[in-house]
């Protein structure tokens, strides 16, 4: 089940929303990958049965109209448990609803559910959160990647068309990738952050998982308008780029050049190794020229990002203090600050709590210079490679992740060896640009890909890049 290929049914009446509702929710109930944390059952099959009154009075009014879709649980949604995937906001129910619910809504799109996400989204695997670890559709030993794992499993097992995530260090393109699926980061600030829960906030960015590239750039046309209630969304024209994909032939990759690093490639394991190395035959195949080259400063973003993505979320995670809103120890309280303590406490998992007080040492007194600033001149530096790069290339090709899908309970046993594998999807949060995760081969039973990094607001031309491979691999 996909948009494009959905829509067009509903279009010819072929099909109706609520047939299309009832089928996903079929799958959402028989498959044990606890992809969901709250099941949306009977708000879908209403709005399905108005989808179809509107869709036989008019015809559909966008790609979306009566399509099934799942939000990650960092969505905002009125009058809808939204949890972060945490105990701390385990009852919590929005008196609003955020902009990218909005903006789905309007658009005629079948809410399934709030998808399950590490804590916060603070995480690679799906396993940092108390509602439980989501399981790889394909192989329930192994993860479905994360922090956004609810939605790609739900994408892939059939329960919705496309699911709403957000990339803060790669947790779109990472579980796309395991799940072989299509998962697109836009540009930082293309697309609004207003009522997204928030990790990181000069790197978070909202984008859909899919099952195409197409697919993707269905969903960008709704949710790439300008918001006045977000000051890092860039007044930017809204993307409307499905049409120019319909016409692109397999033609439109020659002449283009795809930078790649082949130490990068080589540092994968062999079965993912030889998975991109037979992509890159593809693009060279189709008349694209193939440059390799240089990013120094690559190697020092994992290190770069750990220490501003959890200075900002210390700051961010600040206001869960167990008074306003959200858990609230009431046990052997003895006054305010062991209120404070305890809520937060037993209110945050492991993970999340690591990753605050690294955040709140790297901005400490002293200590602030020494770390968070040089973390931010390294920054720096990376966007500089990639602007270099780009004056030699149009994309750059590059692994998501070293290896398949990690097994299940892997990331406790090494965490250190867990950041690591964010090195590829790292830098392209750092430096703010896009980036398009595409599966491409198997290695026993699982999903490999690749991902194509762009420059900077050019995110239709890296749609187009990646759905001209796609057309040429799916004939």
């Amino acid at each position: 089940m996909n948009i494009y290929d959905s829509h067009s049914a509903l279009k010819k009446k072929k099909i109706s929303s609520l047939e299309l509702i009832t089928e996903a929710l079929k799958k959402a109930h028989q498959n044990k990958n606890n992809s969901f944390i709250s099941l949306t059952s009977d708000l879908a099959l209403n709005q399905a049965r108005t989808a179809d009154e509107e869709i036989s009075a008019r015809g559909p009014r966008s790609w979306l109209h009566g399509i099934p879709y799942s939000l990650k649980d960092l969505f905002i949604t009125k009058g809808i448990r939204t949890t972060a995937g945490s105990k701390i906001l385990f009852n919590y129910v929005p008196p609003y609803d955020g902009f990218i619910s909005k903006k789905i809504s309007n658009a005629g799109g079948v809410l399934m559910g709030k998808v399950s996400c590490d804590e916060f989204g603070m995480g690679s695997t799906n396993e940092n959160t108390p509602f439980g670890p989501v399981h790889h559709p394909l192989n329930p030993e192994f993860v479905a990647g994360g922090s956004s794992g609810g939605s790609a499993a739900s994408v892939a097992e059939g329960s919705a068309a496309f699911s709403m995530g957000t990339d803060t260090g790669g947790s779109i393109r990472l579980p796309a990738n395991f799940c072989g699926l299509v998962g697109f980061k836009p540009t930082y600030g293309r697309v609004s952050r207003y009522g997204q829960i928030a990790y990181g906030s000069s790197l978070d960015q909202a984008g859909p998982i899919t099952h195409s590239v197409l697919d993707a750039a269905c969903v960008m046309e709704f949710i790439t308008e300008k918001d006045l209630l977000d000051v890092t969304n860039v007044a930017n024209k809204k993307m409307s780029v499905v049409h120019e994909l319909e016409k692109i032939k397999s033609g439109y990759l020659k002449d283009k050049t795809i930078g790649f690093s082949q130490e990068f490639i080589d540092a994968c394991d062999p079965e993912v190794r030889n998975s991109l190395n037979d992509a890159l035959k593809i693009f060279e195949n189709e008349g694209a020229k193939l440059k390799n080259i240089s990013l120094p400063h690559l190697k020092y973003s994992v290190a770069a990002y750990y220490l501003i993505a959890t200075s900002e979320a210390s700051t961010n995670l600040a206001r869960y203090d167990g008074i306003h809103f959200g858990f609230r120890d009431k046990m052997s309280s003895k006054n305010l600050e062991d209120t404070y303590i305890r809520s937060r406490t037993l209110g945050f998992g492991e993970e999340v709590r690591k990753r605050i007080i690294l955040g709140t040492f790297s901005l400490s007194a002293g200590y602030q210079d020494q770390y968070f600033a040089q973390a931010c001149k390294v920054r720096r530096k990376i966007y500089e490679d990639f602007t270099t790069a780009f004056f030699q290339c149009d994309a750059i090709f590059s692994p998501v992740c070293a290896s398949v899908a990690f097994k299940q309970g892997e990331s406790k046993q090494d965490p250190i060896k867990m950041y690591m594998n964010d090195l590829y999807t790292i830098p392209v949060n750092l430096a703010g640009l896009p980036g398009l995760a595409i599966p491409f081969g198997h290695h026993k039973g699982l999903p490999t890909g690749f991902q194509l990094i762009g420059k900077s607001f050019q995110d239709e031309e890296l749609l187009k890049i990646g759905h001209a491979f796609e057309s040429v691999v799916k004939g």
